[in-house]
């Protein structure tokens, strides 16, 4: 099957249109076939029209099915269905509803087709189908009150005339027909002869039984109203007069019989009115004769007149045409003087537009009148006159206007700076949670957008601006756009230049606040004038500047701001309140670029030259905040004097402890008092400087929070938020650094003797891994981005961001814990160094026996029995009376190391010791001597087993997990077995040298 839309102008669907006598030209058709039920099955059918038919085809091979006129149309949908008659075959309503009802219930004859049902696809394409036919049936209606009823033929009955004539045909639908059948000329040439009986119908020599075509050529001459010329051409090009004279010839002779008929129909009246004619009389006739000689004479008399009359009317028309002529050369007058009356009028009010506007019309109308004086003055004289005029004075308000602008400039930024009016965009806010047993996380929650109004401060300069840039229409009118957009653009970059480009800055002798104050004026007139072009711009047309001239003013802009913000810093640098101005800058700036970039909608602002300067102060404010928090801590740790914090009340407590969660860290084992305590005076075992050290690196992170300034709902994304993270962290590794080699530097200035103060040390060394939290804390609190830590669990003391620098604490608690223990052993050394010498145990010995023998090698100022206690119980004891002092300070398990390793090293020294003294006082080589060796040996395994369990005991009562408590380092017993058989060899040895 062809394309649907090459369907009208199918040569079957044209055979068909030109058999049946109608118009070639389809209006309408429907473009998907239609199901008719018909023997059992659906067939498809198309449906077209033209302007007097409407015909149902078979969709297989475009065989004719049924014709109705379109002024009997009546159509009817229900849902898929389509229901189709005429107003013969459905006269009203409830016939129509019969005849759906019939249909529905296949009560109809099939081969009846002055009324059908068809099925579509779709209950909106049938409604479609139906919406055109009742158009085009009610077109048709409209136009059938100029024909007769007689002059309209049954189609219908004409059609079943053409199936039951002949026999019984075969049906047409079946599939057989369509390929065995009759060809289409042939079926039509027989629907013609049945459709239109004529005379002719027998005549077998007639002309359609020779060449339909040549039927058609001798048809489409003879029809008078439709005459198809083009006829004539084809036959005159090719030769065929002698065919078509021929043909005329047949089709004359074959219409005779129409005419006798036509005749024999109208003879009786013929005759009736020849036998009126017969019955006049010659006297009648006579008398006809002189009534018409009378009339002659009369209507020649009166053509005389009529004639005369005549030229008196054609005078008469003259004269009017004349006087019309005149009245509405005086009207057109009238109205050009109250016109030109009007221009002056609304040019001494200054109305300058509607000036220019009556100007025009009053050129409109005294064109026509050139040819007269009073045309051509107002044309030659006074419009030229009146157009400078309207010039001068655009002119003169166009200066006004541009003066007001570069006053307005400041007025309207320093508004858009300070609009109260907030769009906020939807954003993720995050809190932090701290558990009782040191675990935090962060949670996140959505807060939704919120928009707050406030009044614009300038508005009223706005409708100023608007107002003013309605000039344009005036030159417009007067022909000078051009003028006034070159005048525009002139004035406005000469205003520029002026207020931004070649702005005086004068920096020397100058305090801060009056250049920080003068930068927030020069942002302000940027930004208003960028906001006022953005406001001509889209309220002129043609534009006063184009998009390119705007993106080029705005990139000067930027770079005269960046380079006037370079100097005000410079200037600033010897200020003492430098950060504090900019940072100060840095809003203003960030404030100037977003609200230019969001406000300017004719143009893409490009923000890079001012973040690149922005980048740049941030770069250089967060250098000096970070050597400010380095002095700060350095100066802390050194100022510090490392003893233990006592609060004075429960806001210090807060300050120093529930500030950073140090009182929750029980896993890192701090002994840290509770705030419950505190009324009766409590210790923390930590330095003053571990507080001060959290508070200058978290005020360091808010300063670098507040000078990078996220904000989401900008249309400018901050250059220097890139990768800003990672330099903040790698800035807060910087500061932690710094103060461990403070730290470090300041553990060398520590004496061995003050161990309160190592212990200190140490403590806050291990501190310092929680307030490093604290700041890793803040830091993704403060940040946008999920580090891992949205949800998920840590432990204070513990950071992830931060493991670097806590691994430097780490390292220096490692040293502060071995100068702890050194110091413990030097002081137990220095206490044990008299058990070196034999005359320290001969006095033990004498002191046990109740002797009282002459110290003499006993030291000035010492007693007897101070002197010989002095050694080995004391450096223990020393030791046992640590642990209270350094359990208050130290993490436990630290204490518990460095008391038993001081111990330990303790009573070796002292068996170390005790040894080298037997060792050096063999010299003696009497028996006496070997005796005393012997005692010494006895005081000191006597010694050992009276103080070991008593201080074995005294340890586990003050500390629990120790070593020594439950195995001593000492071994008495076995020491005394060793040196008593040592003596035994040195003495039989000096006895065999004796004898022998």
């Amino acid at each position: 099957m062809k394309q649907i839309d090459k369907f009208p102008h199918d040569e079957r669907v044209q055979v068909i249109l030109r058999d049946m006598d109608d118009s070639p030209h389809v209006l309408r058709f429907t473009r998907e076939p239609l199901g008719l039920p018909r023997h059992g099955k659906i067939k498809k059918v198309f449906l077209f029209s033209t302007a007097y038919y409407s015909y149902m085809l078979k969709a297989k091979a475009l065989s004719f099915y049924a014709r109705w006129p379109n002024n009997q149309l009546i159509v009817h949908a229900c849902d898929r269905e389509l229901f189709i008659g005429t107003s013969k075959s459905v006269s009203n309503q409830f016939q129509m509803d019969k005849m759906t009802f019939a249909l529905r219930k296949g009560g109809v004859d099939e081969n009846d087709f002055s009324a059908v049902k068809l099925e579509g696809s779709c209950a909106s394409y049938v409604a479609q189908v139906e919406s055109w036919m009742r158009e085009l049936a009610a077109e048709a209606r409209e136009g059938m009150g100029k024909v007769a009823p007689s002059e309209i033929p049954d189609v219908n009955e004409d059609a079943r005339k053409v199936r039951g004539k002949g026999g019984e045909l075969k049906d047409s639908d079946s599939d057989r027909s369509d390929e065995e059948g009759l060809s289409v000329w042939t079926r039509a040439h027989q629907q013609q002869q049945m459709l239109h009986s004529r005379p002719r119908e027998g005549d077998i020599a007639g002309l359609l039984q020779k060449a339909p075509s040549r039927y058609l050529q001798v048809t489409s001459i003879v029809d008078g109203e439709f005459t198809d010329y083009s006829t004539l051409k084809s036959v005159y090009m090719n030769n065929g007069e002698d065919v078509l004279l021929a043909d005329l010839a047949t089709f004359v002779q074959e219409n005779k019989g129409q005419v006798e008929k036509l005749c024999e129909r109208y003879y009786p009246t013929f005759l009736h009115v020849a036998r009126q004619c017969f019955f006049i009389s010659e006297s009648d006739a006579e008398l006809v004769g002189q009534e018409l000689s009378g009339a002659t004479a009369l209507v020649r008399s009166t053509v005389m007149e009529l004639k005369r009359a005549t030229e008196d009317l054609n005078v008469s028309q003259s004269v009017n045409n004349n006087v019309a002529q005149v009245r509405s050369l005086l009207q057109n007058a009238l109205e050009l003087a109250e016109q030109l009356e009007t221009v002056e009028v609304r040019l001494r009010e200054r109305k300058l537009l509607a000036a220019a506007v009556s100007l025009k019309q009053l050129l409109q109308i005294a064109t026509p009148l050139s040819g007269f004086a009073l045309g051509d003055y107002v044309t030659q004289n006074r419009v030229p006159k009146i157009a400078q005029e309207i010039f001068t004075c655009a002119v003169q308000e166009l200066n006004g206007w541009f003066r007001l602008l570069r006053e307005l400039s400041h007025s309207i930024g320093m508004a858009a700076l300070n609009w109260k009016g907030v769009v906020e965009p939807g954003c993720v806010e995050k809190k932090l949670h701290v558990t009782e047993e040191a675990e935090w996380w962060v949670e996140v929650s959505c807060a939704s957008a919120s928009i707050r109004r406030a009044p614009f401060d300038e508005a009223d300069g706005i409708a100023k601006i608007l107002h003013g840039a309605a000039m344009q229409e005036i030159f417009e009118e007067l022909g000078c756009g051009a003028f006034y957009r070159h005048y525009y653009t002139e004035s406005r970059a000469q205003q520029v230049r002026l207020d931004l480009y070649d702005a005086p800055l004068k920096t020397s002798g100058v305090s801060g606040d009056v250049l920080v104050a003068d930068m927030e004026r020069y942002c302000a007139t940027a930004l208003g004038f960028m906001l006022i072009e953005d406001i001509v711009h889209h309220v002129t047309n043609p534009h006063v500047q184009s998009l390119m001239e705007i993106l080029s003013m705005w990139e000067q802009i930027s770079h005269a701001v960046a380079a006037r913000v370079q100097r005000v810093a410079d200037a600033l640098t010897s200020s003492v309140s430098y950060s504090e101005w900019i940072v100060h800058m840095l809003r203003l700036l960030r404030r100037f670029v977003n609200i230019t970039v969001d406000s300017v909608s004719c143009a893409r602002l490009n923000p890079g030259v001012i973040s690149r300067a922005v980048e740049t102060l941030s770069d250089g404010i967060i250098s000096t905040c970070l050597q400010e928090a380095c002095v700060g801590a350095n100066e802390a740790v050194l100022c510090d004097t490392f003893l233990p914090l006592y609060p004075r009340d429960m806001e210090e407590y807060e300050a120093f402890v529930s500030r950073f969660y140090l009182d929750r860290c029980k896993h890192l084992e701090l002994p840290v008092p509770s705030g419950a305590r505190i009324a009766s005076g409590v210790s923390l075992p930590y330095a003053l400087a571990v507080p001060k050290i959290g508070e200058i690196a978290i005020h360091f992170l808010e300063r670098c929070h507040s000078i990078i300034e996220v904000n989401h709902g900008a249309a400018v994304w901050q250059s220097e938020y890139n990768n800003a993270d990672e330099m903040l962290l790698k800035y807060l590794s910087v500061l932690f650094r710094t103060v461990t080699g403070t730290l470090q530097e300041r553990l060398t200035s520590i004496s061995d003797r003050e161990i309160v103060l190592i212990a200190v040390y140490v403590t806050s060394c291990a501190s310092m891994s929680v307030i490093i939290s604290c700041v890793e804390q803040q830091f993704m609190l403060a940040w946008p981005i999920d580090y891992g830590g949205i949800h998920q669990r840590q432990k204070l003391g513990e950071p992830q961001l931060l493991k670097s620098s806590a691994a430097l604490f780490e390292k220096a608690l490692q040293g502060g814990i071995e100068r702890l223990l050194t110091a413990l052993i030097a002081a137990a050394d220095i206490r044990v160094k008299p058990t070196a010498d034999i005359n320290y145990w001969k006095q033990l010995v004498a002191i046990s026996s109740g002797a009282t023998a002459s110290p003499s090698t006993g030291t000035v100022g010492d007693s007897y029995e101070d002197r010989v206690k002095k050694g080995f119980p004391e450096a223990i004891e020393y030791l046992i009376d640590l642990i209270p002092v350094l359990m208050e300070i130290l993490q436990i398990s630290v204490t518990r190391s460095v008391i038993g390793t001081a111990i330990t090293h303790a009573a070796i020294t002292t068996q170390s010791n005790f040894e080298q003294a037997i060792y050096s006082g063999c010299g003696e080589t009497n028996a006496s001597g070997f005796s005393v060796l012997r005692s010494c040996v006895s005081e000191f395994e006597r010694l050992c087993a009276v103080h070991v369990p008593r201080w074995q005991e005294r340890i586990e009562t003050m500390i629990s997990g120790i070593s020594v408590v439950q195995r001593f380092p000492l071994r008495p017993r076995q020491v005394a077995d060793n040196l008593l058989a040592w003596i035994a060899r040195k003495e039989a040895a000096m006895a065999g040298a004796g004898v022998h």
